[in-house]
């Protein structure tokens, strides 16, 4: 009787190329919020705006980051060490959490909100939920009946944080150039992560689909 040959997933068929696609998106998303900062009309001229708009873009940098590992573990444990991969996954929320609170307390330091609308308050919100689901996600094994639960709430608070960016972001709401470079490349993020979190389900739907089939034929 012959063997039948198992096809080899095309990640892991194309581990290197993968890797190199990853990796060089990776360093470009990484570049962009110094290239946007620099070639924006005030450069890094004064210290403590351009601080402010580069805190909370690495912020959304790494939260798109954290999605992107998240949703997708199982395709990037194909390409990457599975556990360098789900080490980055935590080291990328937790600079999120930094940066964002970075970001936040610059602001509030510098009375920097003054005179914006009210959607300033969406920071200190999603701030604070941000704190609790790092905090769950590094206890998952204490908290392993609500981590699941609490970690979606990641998905939100990166929704939250684009929104605010688009109507107050001080990198993406002017009329420039470079604002108008940033604003596409967050838009691609939220694009990017909305399919990954899709494919997750349909994934999720799949496993849950072939164990209700794997118990009805079970003696």
């Amino acid at each position: 009787m012959e063997r039948q040959t198992v096809e080899k997933p095309f990640l892991i068929k194309h581990r290197r190329a993968a890797k190199a696609v990853v990796l060089t998106f990776a360093a470009l998303a990484l570049a962009a919020p110094l290239l946007v900062v620099g070639l924006s009309a005030g450069h890094f001229a004064g210290g403590k705006v351009p601080a402010i708009r580069l805190l909370g873009l690495y912020a959304f940098t790494f939260a798109f980051f954290n999605i992107m590992t998240g949703a997708l573990a199982p395709r990037f444990y194909m390409v990457f060490n599975p556990v360098r991969e789900y080490l980055f996954h935590i080291v990328s929320g937790t600079l999120t959490l930094a940066f964002a609170a970075a970001h936040g307390t610059t602001v509030l330091a510098t009375t920097f909100y003054r005179g914006f609308s009210a959607f300033w308050i969406i920071g200190p919100v999603a701030l604070g939920l941000l704190v609790i689901t790092v905090v769950t996600a590094l206890q998952k094994n204490r908290l392993a009946h609500v981590w699941r639960a609490v970690h979606i709430l990641n998905y939100l608070i990166f929704l939250a944080i684009f929104i605010k960016a688009m109507i107050i972001g001080t990198d993406v709401s002017v009329a420039t150039a470079a604002a108008y470079a940033m604003k596409s490349v967050m838009i691609l993020y939220v694009v990017l992560a909305t399919a990954a979190t899709t494919l997750r389900v349909i994934d999720r739907q799949r496993i849950a689909a072939r164990h209700r089939r794997a118990a009805e034929v079970a003696p």
